[in-house]
């Protein structure tokens, strides 16, 4: 380097070797810099090439809703005969509701926020018809944890002034409905994983409040609520009081699980709007809904499916293979996580009480379900939530057997050959007892 400066600089051009080393170390920062700059451009010039196997990754998205849900029109037309009424604007303005119910992955929630937002799109468009305005609104329970944060959410969209804080629930809902009334509106509300909201007794007293005001039972009868409750549990109703569940029982829509061939379609309708011509075959569609058929899961299959493009095209594959599918399955270990984080509260309690056990119980794959239900009651107290009896918490242990959460075992016991009853053996199915109670802990205890 000092050559070639010395060979660049005029004969008469005087500079000291000081100089000449700095502007040396100047250069060689510069060029090493460049160059790092330029690997890290490459990591990013790498990711803009087209991909081989997808034209558009968002039709495999759990919040990607369709034009047409396949296998669902049944429900769908249940819904729209249970709602027809309140497009009437001739009628009295009651409300009407309905109760949905099905396990993970069954298009529940697609449903709901396609006949919602094509309710109110209709409403809209026959706006000079008599046809009464519709405002839908999608909220999740499990996300906003609380009645007065969720009355707020509404009221923040409806009213952005509104303020956030200082009112209560049963004051936020007088004012959802005052706003609706004064707008000549009304409000189609589909409150999503409800489980979360009712397991307590001022819960349920809040959800009985709203179904009497939707069934025009208060003292202003012209009622503009009509109410959507999904839930995954079949359950739902073991744990209301008498009131609530005659109100909830009368109409109920079950989504069941999707069959091997409903699978296929559904697999089949989204390869085509996601992956590019020629990257699959029919018996590559066909292995995957084979194995998503044990839970009926269209969001699992969808999953797997994703994951084996994404499989094919770290290896620069241009169509998928068994092998990526089989990739894909070692690698779907997030969907477990999302099942365990989707779980009711109290089913979460139960399996974070059999973790914590298991985890004291350091030279054993196994406990008891009496050591259990000991924990269970212990961290219902402490989150001043009331314990379900032994019937509900057998229930609980069952359901996360069923989904594959837990192992359960029944042993019947002996004692010089008379019966000394049963007990329950438990044991946590394919995954760490640490893990599971920190993904519980900071759901359960840090929120």
């Amino acid at each position: 380097m000092i050559e070639h400066l010395g060979g660049i600089l005029s004969p008469n051009f005087s500079v000291s070797l000081d100089t000449i080393l700095i502007i040396d170390y100047l250069l060689v920062q510069y060029m090493e810099q460049t160059s790092m700059t330029n690997s890290n451009y490459d990591l990013f010039e790498s990711l803009n090439h087209p991909s081989h196997i997808f034209q558009n990754e968002e039709v495999f998205e759990p919040s990607f809703i369709p034009e047409c849900l396949l296998h669902r029109e049944q429900e769908l037309a249940t819904l729209a005969q249970y709602f027809k009424p309140i497009l009437n604007t001739n009628s009295p303005a009651l409300g009407t509701h309905a109760v949905i119910q099905g396990s993970v992955g069954l298009g529940k929630t697609t449903i709901v926020k396609q006949f919602g937002s094509t309710l109110q799109a209709y409403s809209r468009q026959r706006q000079r018809e008599d046809i009464a305005q519709i405002l839908f609104f999608h909220l999740n329970c499990r996300r906003q944890r609380s009645w007065n944060i969720l009355f707020t959410t509404i009221l923040r969209q409806l009213v952005p002034a509104f303020p956030v804080r200082g009112f209560s629930a049963a004051e936020l809902l007088t004012y959802i409905s005052s706003v609706m009334k004064e707008r000549n509106q009304k409000l189609l509300l589909c409150l999503d994983e409800i489980d979360y909201l009712i397991p307590t007794a001022k819960g349920q007293d809040i959800l009985y409040g709203l179904i009497r005001m939707n069934e025009g039972n208060t003292l202003d009868s012209n009622s503009p609520l009509s109410l959507i409750l999904v839930t995954r549990s079949p359950y739902l109703y073991s744990y209301l009081d008498s009131a609530l569940y005659s109100s909830l029982s009368k109409r109920m829509i079950i989504f069941h699980p999707y069959s091997t061939a409903q699978l296929s379609d559904i697999l089949f309708s989204r390869a085509k709007q996601g992956l590019k011509d020629c990257t699959y075959t029919n018996e590559i569609i066909k292995e995957i809904a084979s194995i998503a058929h044990t839970s009926g899961d269209a969001r699992y299959a969808l999953e797997l499916l994703w994951r084996a493009g994404k499989v094919a095209e770290g290896e620069h594959c241009s169509e998928l293979t068994f092998e990526h599918v089989r990739k894909a399955q070692v690698s779907c270990f997030p969907i477990k996580q999302t099942l365990i984080t989707d779980l009711p509260l109290h089913q979460k309690i139960v399996l974070f009480s059999i973790a914590s056990v298991l985890n004291r119980q350091t030279n054993s794959m196994y406990t008891l379900t009496a050591d259990i239900k000991r924990k269970y009651e212990a961290l219902c107290q402490s989150k001043d939530i009331i314990p379900r009896k032994q019937t509900q918490f057998w229930v609980y242990m069952q359901e996360l057997h069923k989904i594959g959460l837990i192992k359960l075992e029944v042993i019947n016991r002996h004692n010089k050959g008379k019966s000394r009853g049963r007990i329950g053996k438990v044991g946590i199915s394919d995954f760490p007892v640490l893990e599971l109670m920190q993904l519980l802990q900071s759901d359960l205890f840090e929120k």
